[in-house]
């Protein structure tokens, strides 16, 4: 394995050559192999090679190249981005401003200032000496910058650059500017030359295939009376333990608490973790037991509230490559069989591609809805991401992140996507893993090809027969073939 860097000549490219030994000069696609990975520094003329892994392709840097149609973009997926102004119109005033550089799905520092407004009109490519670093965790509006600045470079298809962001006086956060060659210089070019150097590392090292992965999940649903109105999950449970409240709450008040949220113990095999989150509904069952009281599941049962099915994963490290994977292989499957019409309600704001968050014990991927409404695409996507967590270095990805596909899935339009969809699982047939669940992951596909989408309006308590009054046993299990590791 060898890992190049493309540019064009640029400064701080050739800083970064001289800092990193294993960094080579890249010469020709010729010399690329498929297990080869490729940085490339801004708009070199050559274009990507076709073996091997580029990270921050030629399409994703073209992206960058005017502010006007970035900016553009950015908003068109959801994204708060600041327009650009003329001396004519004004100045765009902001109460402070972050710089965050990002490489590899993680955030490498955060640099602000508190200096007052500034032009925006021009392209921002350095960390200004006005700009001070702080820590990762300092507040929460650092926080909540550092997750727009990975929004925004994962939305942009790049694995790396520098995220200019402004803060208006009422708090709220807007792109300025994202540079994918930003100038590396003093800590900068520290941290850059820091982060590649342990990235050449960490593939030198990487094995093909990640065994004994732990998944977890954690899956919403919310409580609807006879009369079609919304009852409290805090009614019933309070916010901890494995049956418990998310932390949204009625008209923020802290108390009203309306969704519920099951939390089975992770495992390395997924149908042990469906088996588990089925006794964690029919211990939830237990407590509510009210015959009226239906579970509702999706996108988003009311509204304003959505309900998202996000998967845990430990012992695989998360990287921008196999998030892609993971928007490709599942977020993308699983939104061809949501309900159309809940799903746009609930994206771009929530379940957005890439949407990931760190854990102490690993990262969560939150991109798609509930889908315990179904239990066939419920077992169908925990499997689907063992395959992938176990398989991801080995899997090609399509460039999901220009305007029209990105708009395309936003708008659930599976007339543009399911093609692309049923592409990207075929590529799974005959990886062992994949092999291993294939029966389990087959209705899901089948779901695709016909064009089928899950039915919110159903009860969970019967889709998963869970009984509806005080009995405690009984129901279907998903069984354990003997062929998969327990």
């Amino acid at each position: 394995m060898a890992c190049y860097l493309l540019h064009a000549g640029q400064p701080s490219a050739k800083r970064l050559l001289r800092r990193i030994g294993a960094l080579r000069a890249y010469v020709s696609a010729s010399a690329v192999g498929a297990k080869d990975v490729v940085l490339r520094w801004g708009a070199a003329r050559e274009t990507d090679p076709v073996l091997g892994r580029v990270l921050n392709p030629a399409q994703a840097v073209a992206r960058t190249r005017s502010r006007v149609a970035m900016t553009r973009f950015l908003r068109r997926v959801g994204i708060r981005a600041a327009r650009e102004h003329t001396r004519d119109d004004g100045e765009e005033r902001f109460h402070s401003q972050f710089r965050i550089p990002v490489f590899n799905m993680a955030p490498l520092a955060c640099f602000r200032s508190d200096s007052g407004s500034a032009w925006i009109n021009q392209r921002i490519q350095r960390v200004q000496e006005s700009f001070a670093e702080v820590p990762l965790e300092e507040e929460r509006l650092t926080r909540r910058a550092i997750r727009l600045a990975m929004r925004t470079v994962h939305a942009l298809g790049l694995d790396f650059g520098l995220v200019s962001i402004g803060v208006s006086g009422k708090g709220m956060l807007s792109v300025l500017d994202v540079t994918p060659t930003p100038v590396l210089t003093g800590r900068l070019l520290e941290l850059f030359a820091d982060a590649v150097e342990a990235f050449v590392r960490s593939e030198e090292q990487a094995p093909d295939t990640y065994n004994g992965v732990q998944l977890g999940t954690d899956m919403e649903l919310m409580l609807r009376n006879p009369a079609g109105k919304m009852v409290l999950a805090s009614k019933y449970f309070g916010r901890r333990g494995p049956i418990g409240c998310d932390d949204r709450s009625v008209r923020m008040d802290g108390r009203r608490l309306p969704l519920l949220e099951l939390r089975p113990d992770p495992d390395s095999n997924p149908l042990v973790v469906v088996n588990r989150l089925r006794d964690l509904m029919t211990e939830a069952a237990l407590t509510i037991n009210r015959r009226g009281v239906e579970w509702r599941a999706g996108s988003m049962p009311f509204r304003p509230y959505c309900t998202g099915g996000h998967i845990h994963f430990s012992h695989v490290p998360l990287s921008s490559h196999f998030v892609r994977v993971l928007d490709n292989y599942l977020g993308l499957p699983l939104v061809l069989v949501e309900n159309p019409e809940t799903s746009v309600l609930r994206r771009p704001r929530y379940g957005f591609l890439g949407d990931v968050r760190y854990k102490s014990w690993g990262f969560e991927y939150r991109t798609p809805a509930s889908f315990l409404v179904d239990r066939d695409v419920t077992t169908a996507a925990l499997c689907l991401a063992c395959v992938l967590a176990a398989h991801h270095r080995e899997l090609p990805v399509v460039d999901m992140y220009d305007a029209h596909l990105q708009t395309a899935f936003y708008r659930a339009d599976a007339t543009e996507l399911r093609a692309i969809a049923l592409r990207n699982l075929a590529n799974l047939s005959g990886l062992p893993v994949f092999e291993r669940y294939r029966d389990y992951i087959q209705p899901l596909i089948e779901m695709i090809e016909r064009d089928e989408v899950w039915d919110e309006s159903v009860d969970v308590r019967v889709v998963w027969d869970i009984p509806l009054a005080k009995v405690a046993t009984g129901g279907r299990r998903v069984r354990v073939r003997a062929a998969v590791p327990g």
